[in-house]
């Protein structure tokens, strides 16, 4: 097999994307770097350029995943001139649920990592939690900084935001489920009416 299918600065992220379709469709306890190498149609040695083991590939997946995700969320947080506004939080919460419409391959890998913890706590390490819960948490707070919720509510309306647009997110990328709308145009009326 031959290297040359794929430009160099393209074969990493190929060797990515195929981890993750083959984890999918048969588990990462079926994964090796020799079938994602044969899939790509490369050398066997070639994914060894870039990861030394089959758990260092599964944590670039993972890696490259959730970057891709807080990038979608940040870029949508920060397109808002004021953090406080409560619209971010509609904006955010279809940016989520879009983001895995869009890849829903990266939901069922991402949420099926066992190495990926959410901690719902409102005093948990912000750097060993997981990225997007972070961000959500930290713009509910800029909304409601100065609403005199208590901290018990602050962490329910966090959770309740959190559960709905990840809810929706598995719901749209079921198979077995039908929608007659379309997600992208009625997802924020959906997330609008669940929280007002």
């Amino acid at each position: 097999m031959s290297d040359k299918k794929y430009h160099h600065s393209n074969l990493k992220k190929a060797l990515i994307e195929t981890g993750i379709e083959l984890i999918n469709s048969s588990g990462a306890q079926n994964l090796s770097l020799r079938k994602i190498a044969a899939q790509c149609g490369v050398s066997q040695t070639a994914p060894y350029s870039y990861f030394k083991s089959k758990e260092e590939l599964l944590t670039a997946m993972q890696n490259y995943v959730t970057e891709q995700f807080m990038s979608a969320l940040q870029n949508t947080v920060d397109s808002f001139p004021k953090q406080n506004d409560p619209h971010v939080l509609i904006a955010l919460g279809k940016a989520y649920v879009m983001f895995f419409i869009k890849n829903p391959q990266y939901y069922t890998f991402l949420f099926s990592k066992e190495g990926m913890t959410v901690d719902l706590a409102l005093d948990a390490d912000g750097t060993k939690n997981f990225p997007p819960y972070e961000l959500l948490k930290k713009t509910v707070f800029d909304v409601f900084e100065s609403s005199g919720l208590s901290d018990e509510k602050l962490q329910d309306n966090i959770i309740l935001l959190w559960s709905t647009v990840h809810g929706l997110s598995a719901i749209a990328g079921m198979k077995n489920v039908y929608y007659d709308k379309n997600w992208e145009s009625k997802i924020e009326d959906i997330i609008w009416n669940k929280n007002n």
